[in-house]
């Protein structure tokens, strides 16, 4: 299919993990879903786009995942893999990359690295439930040993700090939602090149890594901690890219049950966006407003534009409507 752009006078609506990767038999579950908005969006909407991953060794996917990828074509950000600002842009929403826009920004996630069968998964960070105390004294605790290698730390938000170096301006990084639940060997930074080959950024911060486990590991603050905090995740590495266009409608409704493999959990929540985000679409769509629908899975993005159906598919529709499984199933991506 020709590729599109994800830009247009159309409110656009993108929503994360909105696409189910087939594991087992849950064909016929997603063919009977009910959702009647979303079908009724189907009946009058056309495919644009269907962007899917390439295998890239040694990973079997893009750092970026593919509704962040979206997103950042929807505003106009160039697509260098594992480089897109989200951090710098929230600094300049916080008013600290007004003084020096060129400088790189990354986020730091304080997390939870589990170990078990000689692997190392990643949690998510939600489940810490950081407080605001812990998050004041582990930065303090932490913040000279960044600063020592050039690299200043901001709060932002509690478990979460704004990083700005020129260390983070084209150093690509692993997404959160990318290695949630993951190993974390194949995302580390500096994973997807050879050993030999990682730039002096990325073993900088591989060593700052590992003394960061170091102090973690008999800090105060996890006495009493069921999930210890045990390390760091860097991302939303980049420089800020100047965007002049609209900004999608970002739905982060199926997040949370599509990241823990929760089928019925996410077809609830499915069932959460058809009532109060799609139902609202084919209302402004009602109203004469062309409309985008932006449905994004592990690998792949897929893009919809309202259209007026022509005849034949209105009788297709009436007489053998859309099944679900055809739209939100997605296969596993194969090397």
């Amino acid at each position: 299919m020709t590729s599109v752009l994800i830009h247009s006078v159309r409110d656009t609506t993108l929503i994360p993990f909105s696409l189910w990767t087939l594991q087992g038999p849950e064909t016929s579950v997603l063919a009977k879903a009910e959702l009647p908005n979303l079908r009724t969006w189907l009946a009058q909407a056309k495919c644009v786009d269907v962007q899917v991953d390439a295998v890239q060794e040694p990973l079997l996917a893009t750092l970026s995942p593919p509704h962040e990828r979206a997103w950042a074509k929807a505003v106009g950000w160039p697509a260098q893999d594992g480089c897109l600002p989200w951090a710098a842009r929230a600094a300049a929403e916080s008013g600290l990359a007004a003084s020096d826009a060129a400088k790189g920004w990354a986020f730091i996630n304080l997390c939870n690295w589990h170990v078990s069968n000689g692997q190392v998964t990643l949690g998510d960070p939600a489940y810490l439930q950081i407080d605001e105390a812990t998050d004041d004294t582990l930065l303090k605790a932490m913040q000279n040993f960044f600063a020592e290698d050039g690299i200043r730390l901001h709060p932002y938000k509690q478990g979460q700090w704004l990083a700005q170096s020129h260390l983070f301006v084209d150093l690509p990084t692993a997404s959160l939602d990318r290695v949630i639940g993951r190993n974390i060997d194949p995302w580390l930074v500096g994973s997807h090149v050879a050993a030999d080959a990682l730039s002096p950024a990325a073993k900088l911060l591989r060593r700052l890594q590992n003394e960061m486990q170091m102090l973690l590991y008999t800090h105060p603050v996890n006495d009493s901690r069921r999930l210890t905090i045990n390390s760091f995740w860097v991302h939303g590495t980049g420089a800020l890219s100047p965007t002049t266009r609209r900004e999608p409608q970002v739905v982060h409704t199926l997040r949370e049950s599509a990241l823990q493999q929760d089928l019925m959990g996410w077809l609830e929540a499915w069932q959460h966006v058809d009532a109060h985000v799609i139902a609202p679409m084919l209302a402004r769509l009602a109203a004469g407003e062309p409309q985008r629908l932006v449905l994004c899975g592990e690998h792949e993005f897929h893009v919809y534009d309202s259209a007026a159906p022509t005849l034949w598919q209105r009788v297709r529709t009436h007489f053998a409507p859309t099944s679900l499984d055809t739209v939100l199933a997605v296969a596993p991506l194969k090397d």
